[in-house]
């Protein structure tokens, strides 16, 4: 193992599929995360890194057909078995050590994913953290107003959707281009003019032909804590509060002035000077894994947790003040009326 790369790690799905990923080890582990993403397991050293330095074994692992693992790539239709795979096989390897499933994006459904497959048979998980959600293929389609997200879904998928490894992102002239022929021609028959081999065209028709999740339906069973975070500027920012609500078991929102980017992704200087002062998500991130007994930074703004079971809390980045605010809520509004809590 390299400090820079990790070590290679392999499990193998229920269909005999091999998957592929690197493992970050940590010295005296307390724990182990979890993050199965799209993107190319090499590129996630640093959050590795940094789950190591919390006490925590950290596996990324390439989705099925995606870079070094086998198999098809088909967008959403896996991460559920191939998620179970490795837990049983973590609960054999490392037995006592809970498992943190974490993500962003695509790799947030893959931990939701990973989730319910403990939920069903598999060994438990101890949380979930699910960071700017892209629930589904329905969920990324179309917002909850019912409109399509065209130019963004025509970016990723040329991007990310059709083969094993990502490609160049589209020219701002040809995205253009395509999504306005897809407005006027239909999504769907605008694609047959873009070369697209016919495994990817038929996983776009797929993408436009899906239903949204029942979230409450579908996560029923889990009974692990969730933390979702997500930014008032995010595509995705109703969806990630709608599975906050959904959640059977406690959750919490943690949201700010960001967008599908988090804050890595603020422009204006002074914003992220005042997100960096305020702590960043770690403000967050950290006090609520201790306060759910995982290897974690402790603070006192936690106790608006407890009790935990079925709680819905929240916390919310104040972008003028660059100050958290911590409450509990009910039906989506606070309850008493909010007032920042100490240490926040």
């Amino acid at each position: 193992m390299t400090p820079d790369r990790g070590r290679d790690h392999r499990s193998t799905a229920p269909d005999g599929t091999l998957l592929r990923g690197l493992w970050w080890e940590c010295a005296r582990p307390e724990g182990i995360v979890l993050i199965r993403t799209p993107y190319g397991a090499g590129l996630h050293a640093p959050i590795a890194r940094s789950w190591n330095e919390r006490g925590y074994h950290c596996l990324v692992q390439d989705v099925r057909g995606r870079y070094r693992s086998q198999g098809r790539w088909s967008p959403y239709a896996h991460e559920q078995e191939d998620g179970g795979a490795f837990l049983a096989q973590a609960a054999a390897e490392h037995p006592g050590l809970p498992v943190v499933l974490f993500g962003a994006s695509y790799a947030a459904h893959t931990a939701l994913e990973a989730a319910r497959a403990a939920a069903g048979a598999g060994p438990p998980v101890a949380a979930v953290i699910a960071l700017v959600p892209a629930l589904g293929l329905a969920e990324t389609a179309w917002n909850t107003d019912g409109e399509p997200q065209i130019r963004h879904r025509i970016g990723w998928w040329h991007q990310h959707g059709r083969t094993g490894r990502s490609a160049p992102p589209l020219p701002p002239a040809e995205l253009d281009r395509r999504t306005a022929h897809a407005r006027e021609r239909g999504a769907i028959e605008a694609a047959e003019d873009w070369d697209w081999p016919p495994e990817a065209l038929a996983g776009w028709r797929r993408l436009w032909t899906s239903h949204r999740t029942d979230l409450r339906s579908r996560y029923r069973r889990i009974t692990a804590p969730l933390l979702v975070v997500s930014g008032d500027d995010d595509f995705f920012h109703a969806d990630a509060r709608r599975l906050a609500r959904a959640w059977s078991a406690a959750s919490h929102f943690a949201g700010g002035p960001w967008g599908h980017g988090l804050a890595a992704g603020v422009a204006d200087p002074g914003l992220r000077a005042r997100i960096t002062a305020a702590g960043g998500l770690s403000r967050v991130i950290d006090p609520w894994l201790a306060a759910n007994g995982l290897p974690g930074t402790a603070a006192e703004w936690t106790r608006v947790l407890a009790p935990a079971a079925g709680a819905r809390t929240r916390s919310l980045l104040d972008p003028q003040t660059g100050t958290w605010r911590h409450e509990r809520i009910s039906d989506d509004r606070v309850h008493p009326p909010g007032r920042p809590v100490p240490g926040g």
